[in-house]
């Protein structure tokens, strides 16, 4: 019994210390595509298509996910509770004792599964409810058993979808084991069987005709593309429905055995999921944009040491981080630089590569963009939900520019929310009064730091598009880091000679960054200057790290990959 508590409890804890610790950014990637709302029509829309509770229920957990303790609790719970039930739909119908483990193991190959992140949290939702249905079905007793249970079938169908299945199987199993006559039993499952499909054609050529038949019979909101079903559906589905048989295979082997067999395979996918299931590339995307959200800006730069991706979206994310620390100008070149694309991302077509350029923007003051990006962003969710990340940006965006009456469409929405309903309601009370606008330190800045006229918006001179911004609010220290550093990672020297008495003006030329003195100096050296006689405000020790550099240039170039020059602006124009 020991045993038995302590695995559960094992179980538990493991899940809630992965995703509290191990995978936050897989809870903020799915919380940030949906927007559950506390509203009647909100519960119609989703009641109006088949299996739309189970994704009206998922949704509802899913809002949790909005904060990284909560959703860890929500994913543990749901993962246990599947556990649990599986253990108890086995004891109660099969009369079937096995170690507790073994019961774990469709939750196990859950975990393995999210792997995929465009596995919906609607799956295991609608498996914990497949369950809930023939657990109380089970309980249930009386002569007219099999009535219920084919009146049944087409409402828990067009309630949970494709994991009627567990359902209907599990169900017929119980009634075969426990019929007299097995033949019959069996023809009755068979008949349900048959029932169900005609169902699903009736649905889908009468009720939904817009849907295609693959999405009618295997779950619709399952999945993100649609007319795509995993192999990983089919085989948690089959899993769960052949529990009764493995359990009685366990019977067969020694107890402590069985248990430790169980409870290793169970583990074993976890662990293997933990540290392959998990596509590194793809993840290290969607943690420096969770990192960005949550403006953890110290853990993204860590990060971006450890994975060293070399791509516009992670170099967008980093520089922002450095931005936002005041370490743009002193650390330029510790990371991956990849041109314009580091810093503002070009847009492409989908929910989620613009969501450091989009935030970039929100910084730097470009609130037009802004809603641009984030309105894009919305656009492509492939589920066609709404996303509270993006509608508060588009909401903020319209406050700024004083289109209330837009701005109120998206505040309503958000009111009708748990987590963005507080916010909704202070930015009602704020909108339109400028004073009270002001309370809100961001939303000053940008006030302050934007554009009034209008201006083109050019990604091949964006470091012109950061000195309009610069001029427009000498506050702006962001945009000139920005337009300088541009000028450095494309090697325009001659832009970054004519920019810089811009920044020495506002700032001063005492204590200038490191990289800004090295360009300087750098173009100095290429003019003919003297190191001796260059600019006073060039330091000392620069000066001399050049003429280091110079040397160890022409002695060995390779050893300028490491050491003190590795992530110098010499070495970055010479070498790369």
């Amino acid at each position: 019994m020991i045993r038995k508590r302590l695995f559960s409890l094992i179980f538990v804890v493991t899940a809630l210390l992965f995703w509290i610790f191990f995978r936050p950014e897989w809870l903020n990637y799915h919380e940030q595509y949906q927007l559950f709302q506390f509203s009647f029509d909100y519960l119609i829309e989703h009641l109006s298509l088949p299996g739309g509770m189970a994704v009206y229920a998922s949704e509802f957990l899913v809002q949790f996910f909005y904060n990284t303790y909560l959703g860890a609790i929500v994913v543990a719970g749901v993962l246990c509770g599947i556990g649990l039930l599986t253990k108890e739909i086995v004891q109660k119908g099969f009369e079937i004792s096995a170690p507790e483990p073994l019961f774990y193991l469709p939750s196990a190959l859950i975990w393995a599964y999210s792997g995929d992140e465009k596995m919906l949290f609607t799956f295991p939702t609608a498996i914990l409810l497949s369950l809930v249905a023939t657990y109380i079905f089970l309980k249930a007793k009386g002569r007219k058993q099999i009535y219920i249970k084919l009146a049944l079938i087409p409402i828990i169908y067009w309630l949970i979808g494709y994991c009627v299945w567990i359902y209907i199987i599990t169900i017929g199993i119980v009634h075969i084991k426990n019929s007299v006559d097995k033949l019959k039993a069996f023809g009755m499952l068979v008949a349900e069987a048959l029932y169900c499909i005609g169902i699903q054609f009736f649905v889908a050529y009468v009720i939904t005709r817009n849907y295609p038949l693959i999405d009618i019979f295997c779950g619709i909101g399952y999945y993100y593309e649609r007319m795509t079903i995993p192999f990983w559906q089919h085989l948690i589905t089959i899993t769960i429905i052949v529990m009764p048989l493995l359990a009685y295979i366990t019977t067969k082997i020694k107890a402590v055995a069985a248990f430790y067999a169980s409870a290793a395979v169970c583990i074993g996918i976890i662990v293997y999921t933990s540290l392959v299931g998990y596509d590194a590339f793809k993840y290290s995307f969607i943690k420096i944009d969770y990192l960005t959200r949550a403006q953890k800006w110290e853990e993204l730069l860590d990060f971006a040491k450890k994975v060293k991706q070399p791509s516009d979206f992670a170099a967008t994310g980093i520089n922002l981080a450095l931005a936002m620390t005041n370490q743009l100008p002193d650390r330029l070149f510790e990371y991956n630089q990849t041109g314009n694309g580091g810093f503002l991302t070009k847009f492409e077509y989908n929910s989620f590569s613009c969501g450091p350029t989009a935030e970039a923007c929100y910084y730097l003051g470009l609130i037009n963009s802004v809603l641009r990006y984030n309105f894009d962003m919305q656009s492509g969710i492939l589920t066609c939900k709404n996303s509270g990340r993006f509608y508060k940006r588009i909401a903020e965006a319209y406050i700024l520019n004083q289109r209330y009456d837009v701005a109120q469409r998206y505040l309503t929405k958000l009111k009708q929310t748990l987590f963005y309903r507080a916010w909704a309601l202070q930015a009602e009370e704020r909108m339109g009064d400028k004073t009270r606008m002001h309370e809100n330190d961001d939303w000053a800045r940008i006030d302050r730091m934007r554009l009034r006229n209008e201006y083109n918006y050019t990604f091949t001179e964006m470091d012109h598009m950061m000195m309009a911004l610069f001029e427009n609010c000498p506050d702006n220290k962001m945009a000139i880091d920005y337009a300088l550093c541009i000028c450095l990672v494309n090697r325009d020297l001659k832009s970054f000679i004519a920019y810089m008495p811009y920044y020495t003006k506002a700032y001063g030329k005492a204590n200038l960054p490191l990289i800004y003195q090295q360009a300087y100096a750098w173009v100095c050296y290429q003019n003919g200057y003297k190191i001796e006689n260059m600019p006073d405000f060039i330091s000392e020790q620069t000066r001399k790290e050049l003429k280091d550099f110079n040397y160890t240039y022409l002695l060995n170039p390779k050893a300028l990959e490491r050491g003190r020059f590795a992530n110098s602006f010499w070495k970055y124009i010479v070498m790369n």
